[in-house]
């Protein structure tokens, strides 16, 4: 479809629609990294590096061989088994409907709470611009967001793809100077490995792990959370050109960038700013910058955020939408959700996910105009908890990915089939990869419950994946649930791949 005409599809009726595949291949890489550099990325991290210490960059680097894992995975099954309702069907397919349920309805839990706490944090940030209310200014944000989704998807690939270009300027930028300060050439005096190491330290392990090695664990859930929004390029997959090709590049482009988005900037931060300075009270990129002399990166750093949150929020809500639509499709949600607009948009899952954000958002415009008295968001700690719940129910998401893999391969080699010869698109050094990512995202979660702060945030995110996973099956017990058959452009793995041994 060119973008210069204006294409509906009016004359189709709603049901019969599909999403269109309006995503071009250059969009894909930079919506996934869209929906991963939040705010919480240079917001949360100072919390993380005040907390743990240097040891935040090898927290950042198990990060990395976790969404490796991943990406690794449904790369092979988007490629292999091409479906519209991404890792919810896969989930489906290979660990049942109900832990399906379960898994995509946490996953839009997640968000619906989670893209209302970017906006606000970029009322927040407005706020300190021209002061007049957050929350209305973050109201104003979630109705452009709203727009946006509720158009044609190419627009919305242009406006993210165009917003994650800025955020990865910014971090390339911010590594750059960085390099300048440690050599010396910016504030006028080498830092090398001084601030890493102090002088006169006689232990490097206590001085990279103030924290010890433990710590580094417990807070992997809050790190991982700056991972969250990479499976959007799966989301994507339906609206992607050329999916056979563009997705499995796509994954592993996104994959490599994220080390160097995240791993390697987060080196440099900690070898210049002491993690006693670091900290959740303002952006710590700027405050790095700032303690040697760049007093404009305050300024520039806090635009950076607004335009990272109001992306991220964006992302979120486009991965949202696709994820409900993606329930509906295998009759894990109403059939409603499925229904397209003219833009061939999922319009009513997009009104349902929209609203309950804006409900998240009211209460506080509400608070602001004197209306009623409710705390603050900054005073609540709703920010951390809210980041430690996505991080928990978005790691269930990414299990999920990992195991329909390797339920998928194991189901081929009981079919008497070869994996790595009818496969087109295979994960790397399996079984070893897959099995180290889950153990990671188990030490992850367990390491939640060792978080006296953030413990409460499971009595919310456990029952996020329980509750409708428990619905599911009293409905199916009661044989209310809705069956679906695969569509025309997609093929059922047992047919694609019917017992040879019979």
């Amino acid at each position: 479809m060119s973008d210069k005409v204006l294409q509906t599809s009016d004359h189709i009726a709603p049901e019969d629609r599909k999403l269109e595949r309006g995503i071009h291949p250059w969009h894909v890489t930079f919506i996934a990294l869209g929906g991963i550099v939040g705010s919480g990325y240079f917001l949360a991290s100072g919390a993380v590096i005040a907390e743990v210490g240097p040891s935040a960059a090898f927290a950042y680097i198990l990060g990395g061989i976790i969404i490796y894992a991943v990406m690794m995975a449904f790369g092979e099954l988007l490629v292999n088994l091409p479906r519209r309702g991404s890792f919810v069907s896969y989930a489906k397919e290979f660990m049942g409907p109900s832990a399906a349920t379960g898994i995509g309805w946490s996953y839009w839990s997640n968000w619906v709470a989670y893209c209302p706490a970017e906006a606000l944090a970029l009322g927040i940030l407005m706020d300190t611009f021209v002061p007049w209310s957050p929350s209305l200014y973050a109201l104003i944000f979630m109705g452009i967001i709203t727009l946006i989704n509720v158009y044609q998807v190419t627009w919305f690939g242009h406006i993210e793809s165009i917003l994650a270009m800025i955020k990865i300027g910014a971090i390339v930028l911010f590594s750059v100077l960085a390099v300048g300060i440690i050599f010396g050439l910016i504030g006028g005096t080498y830092v090398g490995t001084s601030v890493l190491v102090p002088p006169g330290t006689t232990s490097v392990f206590d001085a990279l792990f103030p924290a010890g090695g433990v710590a580094v664990i417990i807070t992997m859930t809050l790190i991982l959370v700056n991972f969250q929004g990479s499976e959007i390029v799966g989301l994507a997959a339906a609206e992607t050109q050329n999916p056979e090709i563009n997705v499995p590049r796509a994954c592993k482009a996104v994959t490599y960038r994220i080390i160097g988005i995240y791993v390697i900037p987060l080196l440099l931060l900690v070898s210049i700013l002491p993690y006693a300075e670091a900290g959740l009270e303002s952006v710590v990129f700027s405050t790095a910058l700032t303690k040697y002399g760049l007093g404009w990166a305050a300024g520039f750093f806090t635009i950076v955020v607004m335009i990272a949150a109001f992306s991220c929020a964006n992302s979120g809500v486009y991965g949202t939408v696709r994820a409900l639509y993606g329930l509906s499709v295998e009759g894990l949600a109403p059939k409603q959700f499925m229904r397209l607009n003219r833009y061939n948009v999922p319009m009513f899952a997009t009104i349902f996910t929209i609203v309950p954000m804006w409900l998240v958002l009211l209460p506080g415009a509400i608070s602001e105009l004197g209306i009623l008295d409710i705390p603050s968001f900054a005073d609540s700690g709703i920010y951390l908890s809210l980041l430690y719940m996505s991080g928990f129910t978005g790691t269930i998401c990414w299990l999920g990915i990992i195991v329909s893999s390797m339920l998928m391969r194991r189901r081929l080699v009981a079919r008497g089939y070869d994996p790595k010869a009818v496969l087109k698109n295979k994960m790397p050094m399996y079984p070893a990869l897959p099995i180290i990512g889950i153990c990671l995202m188990l030490v992850a979660l367990i390491g939640l419950g060792f978080q006296p702060d953030y413990f409460t945030v499971l009595f919310f995110a456990v029952p996020a994946v329980l509750v409708p996973a428990a619905l599911y099956k009293l409905a199916s017990m009661a044989k209310k649930v809705r069956i679906v058959e695969t569509d025309s452009d997609e093929i059922a793995f047992d047919i694609k791949y019917p017992p040879l041994n019979k």
